[in-house]
């Protein structure tokens, strides 16, 4: 099994053997302190979830992990920086799905999904969308009814352009063949502040954060090829009868290309160990994320089929590169 492993790991478009020196077969690792970029704004649900994570490392590594908070260009700026930096396993990516999703979104992006090396999956992000209850609709299809009685009238919030909340948004309105208006927000804070103030009428979140206002907020699908643990009268949007064709949120862990196999292998095995303990799980889960980890579909392998699937549904939607 661990041969296999390797061998897999050998042929991922992100790794090569060959790039790898000679020094790394004596070289202890880590040597210093790793650095896990985050290229989300600090204090939501992912970095929180980094952190917990990081924390477990630093102690089974020996070594600090440092949490590098790198925002901006819908999670590009901080994409690149490690795409580019060196790869000595020092550098590692903690990223949510706008890291395939944002190369699809730019005729010229700054970095390419094969400057990246897949470590892991950390856990499943599923968006959820959540209406106002005031609007009485009590399920997806009553509130795609009542958008298609009153055209262009209500409108949904998303986490930023280009976001899995705007393409899935989108996507939603051509399978549904409804006319809603999309207003994008920085993040899904502000969203779900303007929805709950009435200036929105859905939004486009995480399954925790839609779910923190029982009584104002009735979350009516989420993504995913199934139900929520923690959420389970959500319905996903295939069972509400409206399909993604697979598309969900997810988070997972990268490195530069060419960081040599024995190191991609040693975060892999800690990674997917820490977020399996049970306490860690247990907030990961509270957060409306699912624990993931190692699962029998190679995760270089997930994630080129979330590349391409998400590319499709961008074309789909006719939201043009920029």
């Amino acid at each position: 099994m661990r041969r296999r492993r390797f061998i897999d790991l050998a042929a991922m478009g992100g790794v090569a053997m060959a790039a790898a020196p000679s020094s790394w077969a004596v070289q202890p690792y880590p040597s210093r302190p790793v650095r896990v970029v985050v290229p989300l704004a600090a204090g939501g649900n992912m970095d929180a979830m980094t952190r917990l994570i990081t924390e477990r490392l630093a102690a089974v590594l020996g070594q600090p992990v440092i949490v590098d908070n790198r925002p901006g260009a819908t999670g590009m700026i901080g994409a690149n920086a490690v795409a580019k930096a060196e790869p000595d396993g020092h550098t590692v990516l903690f990223a949510i799905s706008s890291v395939v999703q944002s190369i699809r979104l730019q005729k010229n992006p700054p970095y390419a999904l094969r400057e990246l090396a897949s470590v892991t999956q950390l856990a499943d992000l599923p968006v959820a969308f959540g209406i106002a209850e005031a609007l009485g609709a009590r399920d997806l299809a009553g509130f795609v009814n009542m958008v298609k009685q009153r055209p262009g009238k209500l409108s949904y919030g998303s986490y930023g352009i280009g976001s899995s909340g705007h393409i899935i948004g989108e996507m939603l309105k051509r399978t549904a063949g409804m006319n809603i208006v999309h207003v994008p927000y920085k993040g899904e804070a502000p969203a779900i502040s303007d929805l709950l103030g009435g200036q929105v009428s859905a939004v486009f979140g995480s399954a925790g954060a839609v779910a923190q206002h029982p009584g104002k907020i009735r979350m009516v699908a989420v993504s995913g090829a199934r139900r929520l643990s923690r959420y389970p009268d959500a319905p996903t949007f295939d069972e509400a009868g409206f399909p993604l064709g697979g598309l969900t949120g997810w988070a997972g862990a990268f490195a530069p290309a060419s960081t040599p196999v024995p190191i991609i292998e040693r975060l892999r095995v800690e990674i997917d160990r820490i977020v399996r303990l049970p306490d860690i799980a247990a907030r990961i889960l509270d957060f409306g994320f699912e624990p993931m980890g190692e699962t029998a579909t190679p995760f270089a392998t997930f994630v080129q089929d979330q590349y391409d699937r998400w590319g499709a549904a961008i074309k789909d939607a006719n939201i043009e590169p920029e």
